[in-house]
C-alpha cells in the first residue's frame, strides 16, 4: 500500500512538472530591444544546446545577437587608406 501511494505521488509530481507553462516566446525585435534578456537567454541556450538550441527563443536571441554584433562591426571607424594615389597602381 505504501509503495503504491509513493508511486502514485511520484507519477503525479512528474505529470505536474510536464504540464508547467512554457516560457513565453519572444521575437527578434524583443531581443534587440532587451539586451539583458538576450544575454540571459543565450547563456541558457549555450548551457544546454541539445535540448534548447533549436527553440524559438534561442534562435531569435542568437539572430538578434548576430545583428547587434554586425551593427557594431560596421559602425567602427575604418582607418584611412595607406595607398596615397590608388589610380597610379
Amino acid at each position: 500500500m505504501r509503495i503504491r501511494s509513493l508511486s502514485l505521488g511520484g507519477a503525479l509530481a512528474a505529470l505536474l512538472a510536464a504540464c508547467s507553462a512554457p516560457a513565453p516566446t519572444h521575437d527578434k525585435a524583443y531581443y534587440l530591444a532587451n539586451a539583458d534578456d538576450r544575454t540571459n537567454t543565450l547563456a541558457t541556450c549555450r548551457g544546454d544546446p541539445g535540448k534548447l538550441g533549436n527553440t524559438p527563443n534561442c534562435v531569435n536571441a542568437a539572430a538578434a545577437a548576430g545583428e547587434v554584433e554586425s551593427q557594431r562591426f560596421w559602425t567602427v571607424k575604418k582607418p584611412p587608406s595607406r595607398v596615397a594615389n590608388p589610380n597610379s597602381l
